[in-house]
């Protein structure tokens, strides 16, 4: 069951943190290393924790925070409305599917599926990082290739074999759900191109330095 209570301090915490750490680092930096934690947080659990409930609410909690942020970072300046559509919409439809998986009798499934997710992002959080914080062309354009080949794996590969070996339970849910986790799919293939198209392109900067 969903429970508010266990949500206000999560969000409370999150903004608790990203005030701690921009004062040592720029704030998308540190909004990312917040990102990172909470990955990390959802691994470990799903790895060790036999009941998921607060962790589920951990990351309602979190992803709720990040939604609110960037409504916020909109109302400061309109302009980045279109650089934050596709985050708004991940995180909606992120927070629906974490919150249908309280009062589902495929919980645990959804839960795998949202684990291989967050699994993905992992490359994607230590590569933002690198970006904003080191100028070596090598160290990042590595990073960026490890992890096209990371997130590929994840989103791509992995998530497809699950939802393939699932489809009768995905399909047994309401179709908003069904279109959700298409939509999610669509949009990590979509990140995938675009990851493609950036190694490509770090690739032949690569060669001109070489040369």
């Amino acid at each position: 069951m969903f429970n508010i209570g266990y949500v206000i301090p999560i969000l409370m915490s999150c903004h608790a943190l990203l005030v701690e750490l921009v004062k040592y680092k720029k704030e998308e930096v540190s909004k990312n290393i917040i990102h990172f934690i909470h990955a990390l947080i959802f691994i470990f659990c799903h790895n060790y924790e036999s009941d998921m409930v607060y962790t589920t609410h951990i990351s309602i909690g979190f992803y709720t925070y990040d939604l609110i942020y960037l409504f916020v970072s909109i109302l400061k300046d309109k302009s980045k409305a279109s650089q934050h559509a596709s985050y708004i919409v991940h995180h909606l439809i992120t927070v629906r599917i974490l919150y249908y998986s309280l009062y589902s009798i495929y919980s645990s499934l959804i839960l795998n599926a949202f684990y291989i997710l967050e699994m993905s992002n992992i490359m994607l959080y230590i590569s933002y990082h690198i970006h904003k914080e080191y100028k070596n062309h090598k160290l990042i354009y590595s990073t960026d290739f490890i992890q096209l080949i990371w997130y590929s794996y994840y989103r791509i590969i992995k998530l497809l074999l699950f939802s393939f070996k699932i489809k009768n339970e995905i399909l047994d849910n309401h179709i908003s759900i069904t279109i959700m986790v298409f939509i999610i799919y669509l949009m990590g293939a979509s990140w995938c191109y675009k990851l493609v198209k950036v190694n490509i392109k770090n690739f032949n900067s690569y060669k001109t330095l070489k040369n």
